[in-house]
């Protein structure tokens, strides 16, 4: 005869919060929480019209005036467009050069090569603003004033600097046995790039195409002094001469009476941060984990 006895375990006893804990909990939501008032003034105060932001300024109103958006896109969407035709031929040429020199000083052994990298990742502490007059002489020479070739060679030229940086940790992290394998089946270098390196190293160009691409949408003083004509212009100086032009009442069809220019302009805003809002719900997967691999791997 077998007897079988069962032990029961106490419950542990739940320890309570510390004050430290409740204490960076609320600091960490009061900080939300103010960083999301902004957010919800921009949004709220593009669907209102005159009379709506005077009397209910902080409050949602209805009617909703989506005619708001209607006029601010009458005045940003060349803006916009611009931008993006910039930002995607730069993109897509930063990309291009940071993988394919982030390979070369990853996977390539030639002379000095340790001695190029260190000097190319040295230009990443020349602050910009000191090449900001000798840039700007020497695209006036070659003619290049008051064009899209003058916003989108800088982006050709300094973007593949962090770049390679960033390139060269992703692919050194790859397995040099996938790449010893692939030489034996006969592959060459555009082999070993185009169908090992890129499709493992996805991570890291989003993160480079997203911080890539917040920099030329935010890019303000260059083109500022490059370019003259309103419809080759960026967004960032677009919305700045909008607002000038909106509360001197400069805008055709907008008027500063009343306030009512304020909805139409901040209909411009939300707008204008649309591209940046769906780009991130596109690579934001992808950017998390390019910055945590990148931070591994550096």
């Amino acid at each position: 005869m077998s007897t079988t006895t069962s032990t029961q375990v106490a419950p542990r006893p739940r320890r309570p919060l510390r004050i430290y804990q409740i204490g960076s909990h609320l600091f960490i939501s009061v900080m939300l929480l103010l960083s999301l008032i902004p957010t919800y003034l921009l949004i709220t105060w593009s669907f209102k019209n005159g009379l709506q932001y005077r009397w209910e300024r902080w409050a949602i109103s209805f009617p909703l005036r989506w005619r708001n958006y209607i006029a601010a896109w009458d005045v940003v969407g060349d803006y916009m467009i611009n931008t993006i035709i910039v930002a995607i031929i730069g993109l897509m040429g930063m990309l291009l050069l940071s993988l394919i020199g982030g390979y070369v000083f990853a996977r390539m052994d030639f002379p000095f090569r340790e001695t190029l990298y260190y000097a190319i990742i040295a230009l990443l502490m020349v602050p910009w603003v000191l090449s900001f007059i000798p840039a700007y002489m020497v695209y006036v020479r070659l003619g290049l004033l008051n064009t899209r070739l003058s916003l989108i060679i800088p982006e050709l030229a300094g973007g593949p600097i962090f770049g390679i940086f960033l390139m060269r940790a992703f692919i050194s992290g790859i397995p040099e046995e996938l790449f010893e394998s692939a030489r034996c089946d006969g592959a060459g270098v555009l082999d070993l790039i185009g169908r090992i390196t890129l499709p493992l190293s996805l991570p890291g160009l989003a993160t480079l195409a997203v911080l890539n691409f917040i920099g030329v949408w935010n890019s303000f003083l260059w083109p500022l002094v490059m370019i003259q004509d309103d419809d080759k212009q960026m967004i960032a100086v677009g919305l700045y001469k909008l607002a000038r032009s909106a509360t001197s009442g400069g805008v055709p069809g907008w008027t500063s009476q009343d306030f009512s220019v304020w909805g139409p302009l901040y209909a411009g805003y939300v707008i204008a941060s649309l591209p940046l809002v769906l780009l991130f719900i596109v690579l934001g997967k992808f950017y998390v984990e390019g910055l945590v691999d990148s931070g591994l791997k550096v």
